[in-house]
């Protein structure tokens, strides 16, 4: 994080004392003609009278350009763009040749195979000079500024899930609280009601025998959200293991698992050939398990109850449904379909604690997908899935 900020820092200072432009030339004379030329554009213009010198210069700084002449002694200025191509620093740091020598003259091809964005000749048009330097100078602003903004985004999301993962931590630890701490009073309350059913139901008058039976299933139901509440919170750890899926197949399994828990006669179920999905084949279990009993649970009241499992293409994405003929919901309350123990129907006509559907939408969001549904009053309910 120090590193990222002290990067930070450095861009903002850059973007407000000006940008580095490197000028290489071995003639003092052509320097000083060019440093005045560029002198409009209000950069800082660094010489360097050889290659090696602009070779230092550029371990000690950062430059949005470099303006290399073509014959120098020693190291001209192809070997220095060489050298220059080959430090990490900067390999991509724009290269324009100046040169006093005719296009005949000028091995341009050379040039550009060691990186050159361009070449001026001599006499150099300030103009001109000035315009296209201008272009790189601008373009490493951008950059900077792009750099900043990375290095701001990085820190927020190191703070965000430096604070989720506390939450998770929380959220664990309040897992434990419920697994230990109030489950277990829970059991020792229902297991005492159920003595008490047993050993004095011929002492106790049928109001109060109706009592205990309501007690037991208020105990029932609460341990069913204190199961529904770790599994939401286990959903939330450890890894993502994708693989290909035959969701076909996994579709058929569920329903022939969902048609023995819960028999039904006459229930026509309908599953596509050849669906296929890549995501965690556990958790793409659980979901397609939830969506699954969702629909059965809200067909049991039709006669002519149907549940079909199938694909669409839409706009080049693949997305699975589970399709029902049962009760529907209103569609001014499907934002409430997903959240943790909201349901649409009271207890006495569906049974469940809702948790299915919140549990179902835990699973797409950590595949990186999303889920919806679309249904209406009396006319059953279709959830789509992608992942």
């Amino acid at each position: 994080m120090v590193t990222r900020l002290r990067k930070t820092r450095e861009a903002e200072k850059a973007a407000a004392t000006g940008v580095n432009i490197l000028l290489v030339d071995d003639d003092a004379t052509k320097r000083f003609a060019l440093r005045a030329i560029l002198a409009p554009l209000e950069e800082n213009v660094v010489e360097a009278s050889s290659g090696a010198d602009a070779l230092r210069q550029l371990l000690r700084n950062e430059f949005a350009v470099v303006l290399l002449d073509v014959r120098m002694p020693i190291m001209d200025g192809f070997e220095t763009a060489q050298l220059i191509r080959q430090r990490p620093r900067s390999e991509l740091t724009p290269i324009i040749f100046v040169t006093a020598l005719d296009q005949a003259e000028t091995n341009m091809g050379r040039g550009y195979d060691l990186g050159a964005v361009d070449f001026v000749f001599a006499p150099v048009v300030p103009a001109i000079l000035r315009a296209k330097v201008s272009v790189f100078v601008e373009l490493y602003r951008a950059q900077q500024e792009l750099r900043r903004y990375r290095s701001q985004l990085e820190m927020l999301v190191e703070e965000r899930t430096t604070a989720l993962t506390s939450v998770n931590r929380e959220l664990e630890a309040f897992s434990y609280s419920v697994s230990h701490d109030l489950r277990a009073p829970l059991e020792a309350f229902d297991g005492l009601s159920q003595s008490l059913l047993n050993d004095s139901a011929v002492k106790l008058d049928p109001k109060a025998r109706d009592y205990l039976v309501r007690m037991r299933r208020a105990a029932e139901r609460m341990t069913s959200v204190f199961d529904g509440l770790q599994s939401l919170f286990r959903l939330t750890s450890g890894e993502i293991r994708r693989e290909l899926i035959d969701i076909s197949a996994m579709a058929r399994e569920v329903v022939d698992e969902t048609q023995a828990a819960e028999p039904r006669a006459g229930v026509e179920v309908v599953i596509a050939p050849d669906m296929n999905a890549t995501g965690d084949q556990r958790l793409i279990r659980i979901l397609l398990g939830n969506l699954i009993d969702n629909a059965w649970k809200f067909t049991a009241t039709n006669e002519n109850a149907k549940v079909e499992i199938g694909s669409e293409q839409v706009d080049g994405e693949t997305r699975i449904f589970v399709r029902d003929n049962g009760v529907g919901f209103d569609m001014i309350y499907s934002h409430r379909l997903f959240g943790a123990f909201q349901r649409l129907h009271s207890q006495s006509e569906f049974g469940g604690v809702g948790i299915g559907l919140a549990t179902a939408r835990r699973i797409v969001n950590r595949h990186g997908g999303r889920i919806w549904a679309e249904g209406a009053v009396g006319e059953g309910a279709t959830f789509y899935f992608v992942i």
